[in-house]
């Protein structure tokens, strides 16, 4: 499956700011929680792409254009490819061969939105949809550093490629002051584990 995507997202050990930030959002609340579970990333040496298996799945995810700085935080490009095994290919490798991936414990809450016509959001939950953008905040915990972090972020998509649209589009119509969060790290997971694993971006 190939999967193109604009997103926004931001960093910090401060739990209550972006949670606060998050519950805000239209579908009042926590939103969907989802099972918790640990994503393993490779240590790739690059920001541009970025390699992990997630419950089996195996997914490559590499920037497709230049990153938009904004006033408030990076947005950037992704596409990404996804395939499902039978076995998850981890239990079949040595832990002594595992050095190079990273465990990424995640607690994930979402909320989902259709964007019809750029002007209105529609709060959709379990539903497919061809035009719309979800809203996340996620617990991670990377035990081989020993830390815990927090991210909020916005991920768009769309059938018709205007996933960048979709998402300036929910950025706008949500209006909601987003200059809270510009003093917070912003950017993907590879440029985080690059930061945190203390190496030179």
């Amino acid at each position: 499956m190939i999967f193109k995507s604009s997103e926004i997202r931001w960093f910090t050990p401060q739990k209550d700011l972006i949670w606060d930030f998050y519950k805000r959002l239209p579908e009042s609340g926590e939103g969907t929680r989802e099972s918790d579970r640990t994503d393993y990333y490779l240590m790739s040496g690059t920001i541009n792409t970025g390699i992990k298996i997630r419950e089996g799945n195996h997914e490559l995810k590499v920037k497709c254009a230049e990153d938009e700085e904004m006033e408030f935080g990076m947005m950037e490009h992704w596409i990404k490819w996804s395939t499902s095994e039978e076995k998850n290919i981890l239990n079949t490798i040595d832990k002594k061969m595992m050095g190079d991936w990273i465990a990424v414990k995640k607690k994930r809450f979402k909320k989902s939105y259709e964007i019809a016509d750029q002007s209105t959001l529609r709060s959709v939950q379990g539903e497919f949809v061809d035009e719309g953008c979800g809203a996340e905040f996620t617990e991670i915990h990377l035990e081989e550093l020993d830390q815990t972090l927090y991210t909020f972020g916005f991920e768009a998509f769309s059938s018709g490629n205007k996933q960048k649209e979709n998402l300036l589009a929910a950025l706008n119509i949500l209006e909601v002051d987003f200059l809270e969060l510009k003093e917070l790290d912003s950017y993907g997971y590879p440029q985080l584990l690059h930061k945190l694993n203390g190496e030179q971006v």
